[in-house]
């Protein structure tokens, strides 16, 4: 069964038999327009959908005016159809638009993707999904509004502790900054946030276990000892699985739509008047 439901030719026979149903349920055919008929199916719906506004099923006087309500719907829907109140009206023509849309997706949505798709959709989009870098660093902050010159006073500093003149304590070695001066183990993205992009890119070019610097932040100049950096990776599938398929999923229902105005629109001749006439257009050109 699973084997037929991947077959292209299955696909476009649901596809059309969603559009059939589609147009059906718009042109009113299939049952008699003074017949208003209430399927159990409806009900249930009418029920499920109160239950997940008030958490609670309905008394029976409002289950009746929730089938009062439905009736009103219905008898005001062909009603105003059998008046042309539904011609030209953009609200029913967007809504109309997205019931086709949505039958279009739940079609796509009939098969789900094989490990292969998955691996290949993963491989495809690699930046999607990487994991970032993480970075467990110490800094030592040194002020452009404290100091005359922040860059050579880290400087110095640097040269101190090379020296062995100096023993590197974050706290005692520069200004006071309302930002952590250890960061354990944090995504490089924390880094950015906390203190910028550039930054974070200089750190890139940092060895671990050594004092290097001085880096420029949207702060001034620090002092870094990057203890641990673990590298970003591209995980493995099943680490990331219901991410890709959810996003999978997505560019297939995209893909599904946009086939279907595809293959809708050879039924049209599309002929699209200019918004500005050419011969006005020439003759108001320098």
């Amino acid at each position: 069964m699973g084997k037929i439901l991947k077959e292209p030719l299955v696909h476009f026979l649901l596809l059309g038999a969603a559009i059939f149903l589609l147009y059906n349920m718009v042109s009113g055919e299939g049952g008699a327009e003074n017949e208003i008929y209430i399927t159990r199916g409806q009900q249930e719906n009418l029920l499920n959908t109160f239950g997940r506004t008030w958490q609670r099923a309905p008394t029976p006087q409002e289950y009746q005016g929730l089938l009062k309500d439905y009736i009103r719907q219905e008898i005001a829907w062909r009603e105003s159809r059998s008046m042309g109140l539904d011609q030209g009206d953009i609200v029913i023509r967007r809504r109309l638009r997205q019931k086709m849309e949505m039958l279009a997706e739940d079609v796509a949505a009939l098969v789900p993707p094989t490990t292969e798709q998955l691996q290949e959709y993963l491989d495809t989009n690699a930046e999607q999904f990487m994991v970032e870098p993480r970075l467990s660093l110490s800094q030592a902050y040194f002020s452009l509004d404290r100091r005359d010159d922040a860059e050579q006073d880290a400087a110095k500093v640097l040269q101190q502790i090379e020296a062995g003149e100096l023993t590197p304590e974050p706290a005692d070695m520069g200004d006071p900054l309302p930002l952590p001066a250890r960061l354990e183990d944090v995504y490089e993205s924390e880094v950015a946030r906390l203190f910028g992009q550039e930054f974070t890119a200089g750190l890139a070019t940092v060895e671990t276990g050594h004092w290097t610097g001085p880096l420029q932040s949207g702060y001034g100049y620090h002092l870094v000892f990057v203890s641990e950096r673990i590298e970003g990776r591209l995980p493995g599938l099943e680490e990331v699985r219901p991410e890709v398929e959810r996003e999978w999923m997505s560019l297939r229902r995209q893909e599904t739509v946009d086939g279907l105005y595809d293959r809708l629109a050879e039924n049209y001749t599309i002929d699209i008047e200019p918004l500005i006439d050419p011969e006005t257009a020439e003759q108001g050109s320098p």
